[in-house]
């Protein structure tokens, strides 16, 4: 038999009701065609009006598949069912009140059947939206998390109303997704033990492609549980289409009576039944004897529309997968060196004296690697023309490395432009730059704000938290290691001071004190300074000690002796020793080339040029394009920055979370402290 059928949607369909599901009947199942069905084993006096109630099964639906059953309800005989069927509650009515209306067809005489396919709407409302545990890192706020996860920060507020307040590293904040956090944007998903990426793919109705892309920082060889990944749902719907297709399906079950002598390969070359098809439906019928009943499946061939899902071969195979990543990444992994680094420096401003000396050193970081196994291209680009001039430069020279001098407002298209060519995009000096949270090709060279008033405050406290703390000078709002340092101290340990009564006050003898200055004026320091001296002479077993603010370290050639002699801390982005082997020997070798020494700045604009060249050109060669490699850096150690670039999560950029903490000691010397 052979019926042709065609989709209607639900909705279309007014007369059907929604079912009143009950919970399944206890019953033995039987596969059929590949397909599960309940059977009831008859027994004297029942009928097939008290078996459907008794089970809640559609009266019209059980007569159907079994069509013998109304006249001939015989001892031991089978009464079958589908699985899949709905089961109502003691409702034995005709119609299609019990129909499953979630996918349904119906043939030339509008007889509505079920089409057992899902398509990717179903499946979207049976998609987990699993809660996210974020444990929070040093330098993370309330408000870079709500935009990682795309949360209203009400939403985390009404849960956490402390983190109004502030939230510190190492708590765990649990936001709820839900269908609205997701629509447009991706799922967060945590990588459980066993999970692929091909299983998720599939259970999330993507593809394997489009998760390497939303998280560009997993590749298979690094996919592993415990890391949070980002999943687009159901974004395999382009790659999804209906189509006609054949499927034989159970029509009815007879009854048959067995012969004299008869097999069950006769009885199928009677029946035209397949032989493992009759026995399927009779498994437990072992011995064929003369008058045994026995249920011949009748089946019947129909045409029903599917969603078919169009799979990308690749996502097969780890070479396939491997594949589809270089794509992705615009890199040869078989290749393990370049043969060409191409470096675009996009300068702020030319001929700035910034500008001018980063381009200097970086030059004579180039000119000491020119015995490198690769060739080394570097491009110039005036960042100030427009928009389009800038990126048809970068589109003409085809660069594998892109580093720009901006030191504020960074330009966010310089950032997409990385993005879209899979290019690495250095920022070297603007700290409140924010694009590398979400942007895969952004690089963080100086750290953020966030990490680093975390780092160094919690630095502080660590060697300093059993110190009585004295605050000099007015409250600066825009002081971000004292808005987390000192709300550390008990508020019994903390006395506030002007500038000008500092030397006036009293100590303990035997007590240690930490004196944090709020002040940046250089008049301000000298008289900070001279009150620390005078404090240290008038008791001198007592322990005191000054932390400066960050921008203190600039005036380290007008205070350098000074600041021995109090002995102060700074924290610092940075700091390049001229006086150290590494960096007289840049200085000579600066001078030799240029014929003078580089401009006193802080940071030391050449010193940055010189380390950036030195630690990312040989870091692209041997990476080949792919930061997910690692950064290798060159054999020589960087002379002002420590680099250590860590990712902030699997679809952002790159941050290098590391500081200093300068200690000054009498005698001029200077404790260079890191502080990851």
């Amino acid at each position: 038999m052979k019926t042709n059928y065609r989709i209607f949607s639900w909705m279309g369909i007014a007369a059907v009701a929604l079912p009143i599901f009950a919970a399944q009947p206890n019953l033995p199942k039987v596969e059929i065609l590949g397909k599960e069905y309940f059977y009831h084993e008859i027994k004297k006096g029942e009928s097939i009006y008290g078996i459907a109630k008794q089970h809640g099964w559609d009266l019209n639906e059980l007569i159907k598949l079994n069509p013998n059953a109304s006249s001939e309800m015989k001892k031991g005989s089978r009464l079958y069912y589908p699985v899949d069927a709905p089961v109502s509650g003691n409702n034995t009515n005709s119609g299609n009140s019990d129909r499953n209306v979630n996918n349904v067809v119906s043939d030339n005489n509008d007889n509505i059947v079920r089409n057992d396919s899902n398509d990717s709407a179903d499946s979207a409302e049976q998609t987990s939206y699993e809660p996210i545990r974020h444990v929070v890192r040093k330098g993370e706020t309330v408000y870079s998390i709500s935009r990682q996860y795309n949360v209203p920060l009400e939403q985390i507020y009404e849960a956490y109303p402390n983190a109004r307040y502030g939230i510190k590293a190492g708590e765990t904040i649990v936001i709820q997704q839900s269908p609205e956090t997701v629509s447009d944007k991706y799922l967060y998903y945590v990588v459980k033990h066993g999970d692929t990426l091909y299983s998720l793919a599939k259970r999330y109705h993507t593809t394997v492609e489009d998760i390497l892309s939303a998280n560009p920082a997993v590749s298979e060889k690094n996919f592993k549980a415990g890391e949070t990944v980002r999943i687009a749902v159901n974004s395999n719907s382009k790659n999804v289409h209906t189509e006609t297709v054949e499927e034989e399906r159970l029509a009815s079950v007879e009854s048959y009576k067995v012969g004299k002598n008869e097999t069950w390969e006769t009885i199928s070359q009677k029946t035209g039944v397949d032989e493992s098809t009759l026995r399927d439906a009779n498994e437990n019928t072992t011995n064929l004897k003369k008058n045994t009943i026995v249920n011949v499946p009748v089946v019947e061939t129909v045409q029903v529309e599917k969603v078919v899902e169009t799979q990308d071969p690749r996502e097969l195979s780890s070479e396939g997968i491997q594949e589809m990543y270089d794509s992705i990444h615009n890199i040869d992994s078989d290749r393990e060196l370049l043969n060409e680094v191409k470096v675009a420096a996009i300068l702020d401003e030319p001929t700035s004296k910034k500008d001018v000396d980063f381009t200097r050193g970086f030059l004579l970081a180039i000119d000491e690697l020119k015995n490198s196994p690769y060739k080394i291209n570097f491009k110039v680009i005036d960042g100030r023309g427009a928009t389009t001039s800038v990126t048809d430069a970068l589109d003409d020279f085809e660069p594998n490395l892109i580093v720009a001098t901006a030191d504020k407002n960074f330009p966010a298209f310089l950032a997409d432009y990385g993005n879209t060519n899979h290019i690495e995009v250095v920022n070297v000096f603007d700290v409140k730059n924010e694009l590398f949270e979400d942007n895969p090709s952004m690089v963080q060279i100086l750290p953020p704000s966030t990490f680093f008033n975390q780092h160094l405050a919690d630095r502080i406290y660590d060697e300093y938290s059993s110190r009585k703390v004295i605050v000099v000078g007015n409250e600066d709002a825009n002081d971000g290691i004292a808005e987390i340092l000192l709300p550390k101290y008990s508020s019994d340990k903390v006395t506030k001071r002007s500038i000008a009564a500092l030397s006036d006050t009293e100590l303990g003898e035997t007590d240690s004190y930490l004196i944090y200055a709020y002040s940046n004026k250089k008049e301000e320091i000298s008289d900070i300074l001279h009150s620390v001296d005078n404090l240290r002479e008038k008791y001198p077993a007592t322990s005191i000690t000054l932390v400066g603010r960050p921008s203190w370290v600039m005036l380290t050639d007008t205070y350098g002796d000074r600041f021995s002699d109090a002995e102060v801390l700074i924290p610092s982005r940075v700091w390049f020793d001229a006086d150290s082997s590494h960096g007289s020997r840049f200085n000579a070798s600066f001078s030799d080339m240029y014929g003078g020494h580089p401009v006193k700045s802080f940071p030391n604009f050449a010193a940055s040029g010189y380390d950036v060249a030195k630690y990312f050109i040989p870091s692209t060669a041997a990476n080949g394009g792919d930061f997910n490699r690692g950064f290798s850096g060159s054999d020589d150690p960087t002379i002002q920055t420590d680099i250590n670039l860590v990712r902030v999560n699997n679809w952002g950029g790159f941050i290098n979370p590391t500081g200093y903490l300068l200690k000054f000691r009498k005698g001029g010397f200077i404790d260079k402290e890191l502080v990851k």
